[in-house]
């Protein structure tokens, strides 16, 4: 009876979690998704799947992930969802050297 009920609770555990397959949305562009229950993590756990996955898909190509859009739906007693946009690049692809600076194309100047 105790052999049961702990492979029944390894189970709940192990089934609390689920990532969605990562599917081309353009060129070097992908969507994943992933969902939490909150024993497991709730929407903090699913938030931190997607980027992991989508980190190691990355990785596999030789490339670095950079984050397009995220988002996250919670649901009863913090389970959530996350959706995640993402891009795989080169380490010298102009997009990820400068992700979070200005472009010079966000530069005004003025002529006098």
């Amino acid at each position: 009876m105790k052999k049961l009920l702990v492979i029944l609770m390894l189970g709940s555990l192990t089934a609390c979690t689920m990532m969605g397959d990562i599917m081309p949305t353009g060129p070097d562009s992908y969507m994943i998704s992933s969902v939490a229950c909150p024993a497991c993590g709730g929407t903090t756990k699913s938030i931190s799947m997607a980027l992991k996955g989508a980190g190691e898909f990355c990785a596999n190509q030789g490339k670095h992930m950079l984050k397009i859009e995220m988002t996250n739906d919670k649901w009863f007693n913090e389970a959530g969802e996350t959706v995640l946009e993402f891009r795989c690049l080169t380490e010298d692809h102009p997009e990820y050297i400068r992700a979070h600076e200005k472009r010079d194309t966000d530069i005004i100047i003025k002529h006098r």
